[in-house]
């Protein structure tokens, strides 16, 4: 089982951080990614870096309470940042530095492991209880005293148009972002969350929610939606958004 999509799977619309970077790293950044996985390639067999079997389920416990805690970190910074660009709008490449100066570190990165590594070390682990465990903690299952009354109140048909907007306000990111000079030169994780910055802000000063509160909505009504074509298909053209922003092709199979 792909882990690290599963994981991802948890953040919807709303997803932040690391969790966001990790499926986005995965999929739309193949060329980076792959660059990168080389260079780990290397530092692994001159032994600078441990394998993926030399690190053991007590590591990979502790690598998820990291994600967790960078997710809760970068969240409390997007919060900050939506109530900033609410007050007074920023430009993409203001947004872009400030996500910059407040991004947490990465858990895998300062590991060297990649993605494919992170996978296997959970298909590895999936048995353990603390490991599966950490994984639901991710994935963010509303409970009761964690959805906010916003959030109980939002109906499905709600979540479409709001995705709808979404893709609006994306590909108009996409479009002005094209434009920017030396754009090849942007940290594709920081681009992301820079987007979802500016898109979460938008989504608020119009239906007055936030990004948490859809997060939310979303997973209560996680069964509904997933039969649901006109949500499919509007997750499908904010994949392929994604994928354009990111400079890839978005592939659904």
């Amino acid at each position: 089982m792909n882990w690290t999509k599963l994981l991802a799977a948890a953040g919807g619309a709303a997803a932040v951080g690391a969790v966001l970077y990790y499926i986005l790293k995965d999929d739309a950044d193949g060329s980076r990614t792959m660059t990168i996985e080389k260079g780990d390639d290397e530092k692994k067999k001159k032994g600078l870096v441990p394998t993926v079997d030399e690190i053991t389920k007590e590591e990979v416990q502790q690598i998820l309470q990291e994600i967790i805690r960078s997710q809760e970190e970068m969240k409390g910074h997007m919060r900050n940042l939506t109530k900033e660009l609410l007050k007074a709008p920023l430009t993409f490449e203001q947004t872009y530095k400030r996500v910059t100066e407040m991004q947490p570190s990465d858990p895998l990165e300062k590991r060297g492991l990649s993605m494919m590594d992170f996978d296997q070390l959970l298909d590895k682990h999936q048995g353990d209880h603390a490991v599966r465990e950490a994984i639901a903690k991710i994935m963010g299952a509303p409970s009761p005293e964690s959805t906010s009354e916003r959030a109980q109140k939002i109906s499905v048909s709600q979540i479409i148009d709001v995705h709808k907007f979404m893709l609006n306000e994306l590909n108009s990111l996409v479009k002005d972002f094209q434009k920017l000079p030396g754009k090849d030169g942007y940290d594709m994780k920081t681009v992301t969350i820079a987007a979802q910055a500016l898109v979460g802000s938008k989504i608020e000063a119009k239906f007055g929610i936030t990004s948490e509160d859809i997060e939310s909505a979303v997973l209560m009504y996680h069964t509904t939606l997933a039969t649901d074509q006109d949500f499919a298909n509007v997750n499908l053209e904010i994949q392929s958004a994604m994928g354009k922003l990111m400079g890839t092709p978005f592939n659904p199979s």
